[in-house]
């Protein structure tokens, strides 16, 4: 054993001493100074920086390629770009703790937005290391909707893949729009799948304009790979590696940060400059002609612009409705004339209707209408309620609903089952109904709230099929009762919803992006107002071009050919029966009505009563309000045109200035005018009479009668139809007129007016069914027995009393 321990001991003392040798050598290679390179290779080293540099200068303007830093050589240097937008992603080994990497990334954004056309790229962000820091100089194109507030946690990030993924199968699904980049400074997390999701988007990405920058992510699709270290190693740019081994072969020094004051500078001028990009005037609402537009698939407007261009709207299919919401003096009034304006200039009156409902104290729709020194309006217009009542409101609705049986039977007729199919058969227009401040409608959770709810859902759902589109806006969509169990089933079919400033309740909970709107701005989301597909524009204020506007209406009103202007509700606007066509259409006739004021309904029909021979032909106007006058001398006017030989008895018991106007207006008619006293003794001669007669009773509740004439005057209402003598009288005090009428007496006045009574005092000679009645001004209920119905109308004023 001596000798082999003895070679095992030599052994280990070769080994020592030849690891001192190389530690020996090592030190005293480093310590020696580097020979220069051979003159030769440094010549041709600045040759070839030099050539690079020539080229970097012409890569620098190009947009598809980005700026790194800088490869240096040993006495040379030379800008390092690579291809992205357009051709590749960017994946970073490490994410934006790194200070190096986070400056990179902000240039690299700039670099892509200031190369692109005026808002053609949006920008999706990521930052969870720094709570978004990192990316905080960049907040000028947030404000200018050019990029998003970074997303710091999970639930952020997922929301930024999901709207990369809608933005991917957007455009590989032929829509246009901007390109998108997802730049991902630092991910919150690595839970299940997100990588999966990255690598899809990878994958997709750059076909469907989607760029990715992945800081912390290396070896995706379509990649030039980025290893940060001391320096940063450049790899496998797509389609065309360089070096060896796929990657650059010289080290890349990261360029010096940007300064914070430079990068928020340039962020600024950037987002203004993405911002004239989206101006938009009135003028290019309008089509370059008239009424050149199909509505057998769809209707479409220019609703406003972005900084990708012009954004187009549609009512079809997919959208068949819209939900617009936004705060007074957000705009909401100036984006629906827009689009109002432009669907008005683009389809014919044969081809869109419109009827426009303003719940306000306001003048939204006032200007489709003819007007004091005005006489043009918009020809599509068939209905336009300003301040309207809820019930003419729902009248509309209930018109809708019957609009679309109507088209239904006429569908089966031809054979067909859609709206387009209906077109090529008849020249069936679509319509569009648009209610501002909606909520009105369904306020009071009462009899009136409920029917409306129930024909909104009707409308909302099945109107698409009939080509009926609704538009309902309002400053908020929470809140109203009435719809409580209705919501999903009514509002799911919104499918578009615009958000303008001070808007809740419109788009998603969870949906941020109509935050900070400014006037004049509205965000335009088609997915039920889910995150993911909003667009931020910018659209045209009408007034503020006021001669364009003014062109266009009179060109459109011009077109109209033989189209009557819009039935007109003013909301508390009196009305005169010698504004009343149906007035103006009077003739001399046997079976005379008395025109009573319009109907609270889609038309606004004229009330027309019918005084023929069926017993009950009489009118009772119930109230102190002094319209009941009013109405006593329209219904005088009213028959006077149609019996001028008939006989009035005016009794003028009260509002002796309408008294006075209504006899000088009978004129040549025969006229018995008797005071309180005389009164007596003609309805004492009545039942001997034989018609025409007619009573006007103004203020019978004052009349002083004996037992004889209360009873002459209950004979006159039980049989004096049938030979042609017919009361018309206005009691101001609700128990006189019961007891003029006396036991039993209800049903010999089928026709009443009932003025300021509140529904609860008429119980007892109505029933219920008045219960619901609650009385305002310039409003009346009309309460038909031989109808058996109940009607709300605006009655007649004399022109006098509203002077």
């Amino acid at each position: 054993m001596p000798g082999l321990r003895g070679t095992f001991d030599a052994a280990v003392t070769a080994h020592m001493t030849a690891v001192g040798t190389i530690n020996a050598t090592r030190a005293a290679l480093d310590s020696a100074p580097n020979p220069p390179p051979p003159p030769d290779l440094l010549a041709t080293e600045a040759a070839l920086a030099a050539r690079l540099d020539a080229a970097a200068s012409h890569l620098d303007a190009l947009p598809t390629v980005v700026r790194l830093g800088t490869a240096r050589l040993h006495a040379a240097s030379f800008g390092v770009y690579v291809p992205f937008l357009s051709s590749a992603h960017l994946c970073l080994s490490a994410d934006a703790k790194d200070a190096r990497v986070a400056a990179l990334i902000r240039s690299v954004l700039l670099q892509a937005i200031a190369k692109a056309d005026p808002g053609t790229v949006d920008i999706v962000t990521v930052d969870a290391a720094s709570v978004g820091a990192s990316v905080a100089a960049l907040r000028p194109l947030v404000d200018a909707g050019r990029m998003s507030a970074p997303a710091t946690d999970d639930a952020g990030f997922t929301a930024a893949l999901a709207r990369a993924e809608a933005h991917v199968k957007a455009r590989l699904s032929g829509e246009r729009g901007t390109t998108m980049i997802l730049a991902i400074a630092s991910a919150p997390s690595r839970a299940n799948g997100v990588a999966e999701r990255i690598e899809a988007l990878a994958r997709s990405g750059v076909a469907a304009g989607l760029h990715l920058i992945a800081a912390g992510f290396s070896g995706l699709p379509d990649s030039v790979d980025v290893t940060v270290g001391e320096h940063m190693r450049v790899a496998n740019p797509p389609g065309a590696p360089f070096g060896t081994d796929g990657g650059l072969a010289a080290d890349v020094h990261f360029d010096p940060p940007l300064s914070t004051d430079y990068v928020r500078a340039e962020a600024a001028r950037l987002a203004e400059v993405a911002r004239a990009a989206s101006v938009m005037t009135f003028a290019d609402i309008r089509p370059a002609q008239l009424w050149t537009h199909d509505p057998s698939e769809r209707l479409t407007t220019v609703a406003g612009r972005d900084a990708s261009g012009t954004v187009t709207l549609a009512f079809d299919d997919a959208t068949p409705h819209w939900l617009i919401g936004g705060r007074t003096g957000g705009g909401k009034t100036v984006f629906l004339l827009d689009i109002l304006y432009g669907l008005a200039a683009r389809y014919s009156p044969q081809d869109l209707a419109l009827y426009l409902l303003d719940f306000k104290e306001g003048v939204s729709f006032t200007e489709f209408t003819p007007r004091p020194g005005d006489p043009t309006f918009i020809p599509h217009a068939r209905a336009v309620g300003i301040e309207s009542d809820r019930e003419y409101g729902v009248a509309i609705l209930r018109e809708l609903d019957a609009e679309m049986t109507r088209r239904s039977v006429a569908m089966k007729a031809v054979g067909v089952a859609r709206y387009a199919q209906l077109r090529a058969e008849r020249p069936v227009p679509r319509i569009v109904c648009v209610i501002d401040e909606f909520h009105v409608l369904f306020a009071g959770n009462d009899g009136l709230a409920k029917e409306a709810v129930s024909l909104l859902e009707n409308v909302a759902r099945k109107g698409r099929s009939y080509g009926i589109h609704l538009v309902l806006a309002s400053q908020t969509t929470s809140g109203i009762e009435a719809l409580y169990t209705k919501r999903d089933s009514i509002f799911g079919q919104f499918g578009l919803r615009i958000a303008l400033p001070g808007a809740t309740g419109v788009l998603d909970t969870h949906n941020t992006a109509a935050n900070g709107l400014r006037t004049g701005e509205a965000v335009v989301n088609p997915d039920g107002g889910l995150s993911g597909r909003d667009r931020v524009i910018r659209f045209p204020n009408a007034h503020a071009e006021p001669e364009e506007l003014r062109r266009l209406r009179h060109d459109l009103w011009q077109a109209r050919g033989d189209i009557a202007p819009p039935t007109v509700f003013r909301g508390y606007a009196a009305v005169h029966i010698d504004d009343d066509p149906a007035y103006a259409a009077l003739a001399a006739t046997a079976t005379p009505s008395v025109l009573l004021g319009r109907y609270v309904d889609a038309g606004l029909p004229t009330v027309a009563l019918p005084l023929d021979t069926r017993p009950g032909s009489h009118l009772a106007i119930i109230g102190p309000d002094v319209a009941g006058a009013h109405l006593l001398h329209a219904a005088a006017l009213s028959l006077r045109a149609q019996v001028p030989d008939a006989t009035f008895v005016v009794a003028g018991l009260a509002e002796a200035d309408t008294v006075a106007d209504t006899v000088a207006a009978l004129g040549s008619s025969i006229v018995e005018h008797v005071d309180a006293t005389g009164l007596g003794a003609a309805l004492t001669a009545l039942p001997d009479r034989t018609g025409p007669v007619y009573v006007l009773g103004f203020g019978l509740d004052s009349a002083t009668l004996t037992r004889p004439q209360q009873e002459a005057l209950r004979a006159v209402l039980r049989t004096g139809p049938a030979s042609g003598v017919h009361l018309l009288g206005w009691w101001r005090n609700l128990r006189r007129h019961m007891d003029d009428l006396g036991p039993g007496g209800r049903e010999d006045i089928a026709t009443s007016i009932v003025l300021n009574v509140p529904g609860h005092e008429l119980l007892n000679l109505y029933g219920q069914s008045v219960l619901g009645w609650n009385p305002r001004p310039n409003r009346a209920l009309l309460i038909d027995r031989h109808a058996n119905t109940r009607r709300l109308i605006v009655p007649f004023s004399r022109r006098e009393a509203t002077a």
